[in-house]
């Protein structure tokens, strides 16, 4: 039961899992935790910490027909269980042998509870040597091919867990460290191998095998008295062959709506694993007491990454000698922007890290499709030492006749150095003070798309920053011009320049100056602006942040291909400058929209609406593009994922995009033609 005081905490475990529940960074789980008798905050359990369970299927005969007090009711756990995968009449030497490894188990725990620590060694030996003569007795027992797996299969569990339980009890601890994290193919690494023994007794160090690293790196056997200190230095190289490090797991979903979203894993790694494991280890082989034991130990790095959050340790990653970002990931060139006289344009930058260790001269260039051209032709760059970065700034034209579609530009780096080889890819790093540092690789490569949009002319923006907020950049490829709006502006600034104010994705939660000034946006709408909100979560019903009463539901269309009704087909968002058919809502991805207004004032007025198709997800939903006049403007809320589409690259994103920003300068009853 969750409800389970233990002693030696002073807490529930209710309690504990309610404060890890409040430190998830992510998925809008955290959150103030119940208090005892009290209830309140979030989590299940309503702070009781009466969680139930209920079982709804099980592989024991009648169990379902049982009133269970646990998770684990009729399901035999101990070792002595195991017996039961070899039948009725188990042979004796297997009960034998189990009741001797459970025996030395229950005098070890007894040594522990009596608070004799060093005690514990001599029968959890004991024990490892007995589950070790077992499993080589199996393959002699009558026993069936399944049984023997099974069995075995725990014991060797078992050992291990053996294995683990006699190094507490020597009171031995392993370090192995590198003196570079970030490692390229060829490159070599000094390592510090240590193992300290805390325990009672002297153990012996037969061994210490590295893998991972060209050669046989190798330290010599040596005894650790107690209290002492085994220690080694070792010269490793890093393979010439080594890929750099990514994930095991990939999907083409994402470059690719219309394939399977299933992820390809790479052969070799254990199933369920987060991460491949490192191949950079150290295996120490000792001799503790009676038995023999090995260890083995991730290679790790240590940097001091924020001097308020101490040390952090990251496993080796190998990354590229050169490693190649392009900046923006999509560029979308409308039509409507290109012209003989004025060739559509666009900055791509073309960041690149050097991992060598020292200086380095290279060359980058950027690949383009038949008819485009880029400024230069290509660049120079020059390196004075390792993890420098340096960007290239190319001008892509676009020919004067474009042709919508979906094209790639890509980059490359090449250097002298390296023998000319192609660099065409990329390193994103993942770190938080929470996790250890992680590395994506991804191609250098921008996706180019040619749409045929309209925007208003010389529209102006204004935008409130939000969450994770990739919108702005697809309001200035449009051809608007767009300004962030800061906390001073927002107070006292002059709004009336601008033809929209477009809040971010979830502003309300992370913008204090938002919530405290928001009257300025309404005060903004009423004398005839336009002001788009873009979806929030809960937070948004803190106050009364529209200009009438409303509060966001948790109502989402989680299939993104259901068809989408628009209610007032002769508004201008949707005749304005682009005509918004059935075409607009085609190949979006992972879902419509989220959070959609639910409960709100009749003067709120929507203008599309859709069923999901899913069973679970019933009745048609409302809420996700709605506009309420205000004097002589207009706000508007959108729940439609636009700030999910619109980095995809959907079309009929951008379509609906233009239209909204283009609502200021929509002449009356227009439409396009």
């Amino acid at each position: 039961m969750t409800a389970t005081y233990d002693e030696l905490l002073g807490r529930t475990y209710a309690e504990i899992g309610s404060d890890a529940r409040s430190n998830h960074k992510c998925q809008g789980a955290s959150g103030l935790p119940p208090l005892p008798g009290f209830g309140g905050g979030r989590g299940p359990g309503g702070g009781s910490g009466q969680l139930q369970y209920q079982l709804v299927e099980s592989a024991i005969p009648g169990q379902l027909q049982k009133d269970e007090s646990g998770l684990f009711d009729s399901v035999d756990v101990t070792l002595a269980g195991i017996a039961q995968f070899a039948g009725a009449n188990p042979p004796e030497p297997l009960v034998s042998g189990l009741a001797s490894i459970a025996e030395q188990a229950r005098l070890a725990k007894a040594a522990f509870d009596g608070g004799n620590d060093a005690a514990t060694a001599a029968p959890i030996e004991a024990g490892l040597a007995a589950i070790r003569a077992l499993r080589s007795q199996l393959p002699a027992m009558r026993l069936t091919d399944s049984a023997r797996y099974e069995i075995d299969f725990r014991l060797r569990n078992k050992e291990r867990d053996y294995q683990d339980a006699v190094i507490a009890a020597h009171g031995l601890t392993f370090d192995v460290v590198a003196d570079d994290g970030l490692v390229i193919a060829g490159q070599p690494v000094k390592l510090s191998v240590l193992a300290v023994n805390r325990g009672a007794t002297d153990v012996d160090v037969t061994g210490v095998a590295v893998a991972g690293f060209d050669g046989t790196p190798s330290c010599a056997a040596n005894t650790v008295k107690k209290d002492a200190v085994f220690t080694c230095t070792a010269d490793a190289r890093v393979p010439r062959t080594a890929k750099p490090t990514t994930p095991y797991f990939s999907d083409t979903y994402w470059n690719n709506p219309a394939t399977a979203a299933i992820n390809n894993f790479d052969r070799g790694v254990p199933f369920g694993v987060p991460f491949a494991p490192t191949p950079f280890r150290v295996t120490f082989h000792l001799k503790a007491g009676s038995v023999e034991v090995a260890r083995e130990v991730p290679i790790t790095f240590r940097y001091v990454r924020d001097i308020y959050n101490g040390d952090k340790r990251m496993e080796l990653n190998v990354v590229p000698v050169f490693s190649v970002r392009t900046t923006p990931s999509l560029v979308v060139a409308p039509i409507a922007g290109a012209s003989a006289a004025k060739p559509l344009e666009r900055e791509i930058h073309v960041a690149v890290t050097n991992g060598s260790k020292g200086a380095a001269d290279a060359t980058v260039a950027l690949e383009v499709p038949a008819g485009w051209t880029t400024t230069p032709t290509t660049a120079a760059v020059s390196f004075t030492r390792e993890d420098e970065s340096l960007s290239a700034r190319f001008i892509v034209t676009a020919p004067a006749q474009l042709k919508t579609g979906d094209y790639t530009l890509r980059a490359s780096v090449t250097s002298s150095s390296t023998g000319n080889e192609r660099f065409a890819a990329g390193y994103q790093e993942i770190e938080y003070p929470h996790i250890q540092r992680r590395q994506v690789m991804k191609p250098a490569e921008a996706a180019l798309k040619v749409v045929d949009v309209k925007v208003a002319p010389n529209l102006t923006v204004g935008y409130v920053n939000g969450v994770g907020d990739q919108v702005p950049p697809a309001i200035e490829q449009l051809g608007a011009r767009l300004s962030f709006i800061d906390q001073d502006e927002l107070a006292w600034g002059d709004l009336s320049k601008y033809d929209v104010i477009v809040t971010g994705v979830r502003a309300y939660e992370r913008r204090n100056d938002l919530r405290a000034y928001n009257r300025r946006l309404l005060d903004y709408a009423d004398r005839g602006g336009t002001v788009i909100v873009q979806y929030n979560k809960y937070e948004f019903n803190q106050s009364q942040y529209g200009p009438y009463p409303a509060q966001v539901s948790g109502n989402r269309v989680s299939d993104e291909n259901v068809p989408v009704k628009i209610l007032v087909p002769e508004h201008p968002a949707f005749n304005y400058p682009n005509k918004i058919g059935a075409a607009a809502w085609a190949n979006w991805v992972q879902e419509r929209g989220l959070y959609f207004l639910g409960d709100k004032d009749p003067k709120y007025a929507d203008l599309v609406s859709m069923t999901d198709s899913f069973q679970d997800n019933p009745g048609e939903k409302l809420g996700s593009l709605v506009e309420a006049r205000i004097g002589k403007g207009r706000w508007l809320y959108l729940g439609l994922g636009l700030w999910r589409q619109l980095p995809a690259g959907t079309v009929g994103a951008y379509e609906l995009l233009a239209n909204l920003l283009s609502l200021p300068k929509a002449p009356a009853g227009t439409a396009a033609p």
